[in-house]
């Protein structure tokens, strides 16, 4: 009975210590960043946070047809983007070579569900997400020494070497407001390139997301700060195509296995379905590193529970002989 007393006291001070160990940061913290790694022309540059372009969102099987989104409906989010700029104050103003000689870009594949429906008096709807945890969600980011990413054709974002990997694990915040019903349907994509619409229309509306990420590796060539934590990503959402052109092609890493996917949206982006294309800009990505002093606490905390084990052992062999 003592000993697994002890043992159960044993499990929770790993669990408490492992707790401090893996508690996400709230805050962006400053990290050395690499650009384009060891031996390119950048230096590592001191910053805070990494800023990408409008980029490419699908919601595959969100929409039921005729109606758009209902509650409890659960899709997967297939997202793809390239890095424009770094932020913070050791950021410089323009990146050599960035989207010229080499590129970054960032793929992501998560599972969401619809968990709220609310209808103004105007008729416009207001749908709120939650993440659905799995090991499986995935956000990954490439270096590629060339520049091979197509927007339109929604090639080349998995193109070159992975330097991060991270597993999207809650939604802060997501919501997206249709506000059809005053403004009416519109242009599904107003640029002069890509469009994979039957007819170019699309539902009008708009949202934003805030998403936390567990860093699962990074490659310590680009990622000179580590270990990292955690990620934040904010970015806004519209319906309508007018900085980016919609892809006709999204790369799924979901689970892991690289698969394309061929937008099914039908006539009217957002009613016809059974996908939901959606631009996403202001999309900027921060990180977090361990404190000092929760370092320090995890290593008290490690060697406490080394000094509990060998004293369990002890008091057992005492109590044998």
């Amino acid at each position: 009975m003592k000993l697994s007393t002890t043992i159960s006291q044993l499990s929770l001070g790993l669990a408490v210590t492992l707790g401090l160990c893996l508690a996400p940061a709230a805050k962006a913290d400053p990290i050395l960043f690499d650009p384009d790694g060891a031996g390119g022309v950048n230096p590592a540059y001191n910053i805070t946070g990494l800023g990408f372009g409008p980029g490419n969102a699908l919601a595959i099987n969100a929409i039921t047809p005729g109606v758009g989104l209902v509650l409890g409906a659960q899709f997967t989010l297939d997202y793809q983007t390239h890095l424009t700029s770094l932020v913070g104050p050791g950021a410089p103003n323009f990146v050599p070579g960035l989207n010229q000689t080499f590129q970054i870009t960032e793929v992501a594949s998560f599972t969401e569900v619809v968990t709220g429906l609310t209808t103004a008096a105007d008729g416009t709807v207001t749908a709120t997400f939650s993440l659905v945890p799995s090991a499986a969600n995935r956000m990954n980011i490439y270096f590629n020494n060339a520049v091979t990413f197509n927007d339109a054709a929604g090639t080349g974002f998995t193109d070159g070497t992975l330097i991060a990997s991270l597993n999207p694990s809650r939604l802060i915040s997501s919501q997206f407001t249709d506000t059809t019903s005053t403004n009416g349907l519109t242009q599904f994509n107003r640029t002069n390139a890509g469009n994979n619409s039957g007819s170019g229309q699309t539902t009008q509306g708009s949202g934003s997301t805030n998403l936390a990420s567990n860093v699962l590796s990074t490659n310590p060539a680009f990622f000179i700060t580590q270990p990292l934590l955690s990620s934040l990503l904010n970015s806004n959402l519209s319906s309508v195509f007018d900085a980016v052109p919609p892809s006709v092609r999204f790369t799924d890493i979901l689970g892991g296995t690289t698969t394309t996917r061929t937008p099914n949206i039908g006539a009217i982006n957002g009613r016809s379905g059974p996908d939901f294309q959606i631009q996403v800009s202001g999309f900027t990505q921060s990180f977090a590193v361990p404190e000092p002093a929760s370092v320090a606490m995890t290593v008290i905390g490690l060697a406490g529970a080394g000094l509990g084990s060998f004293a369990a052992r002890r008091r057992q062999a005492k109590a044998s002989a």
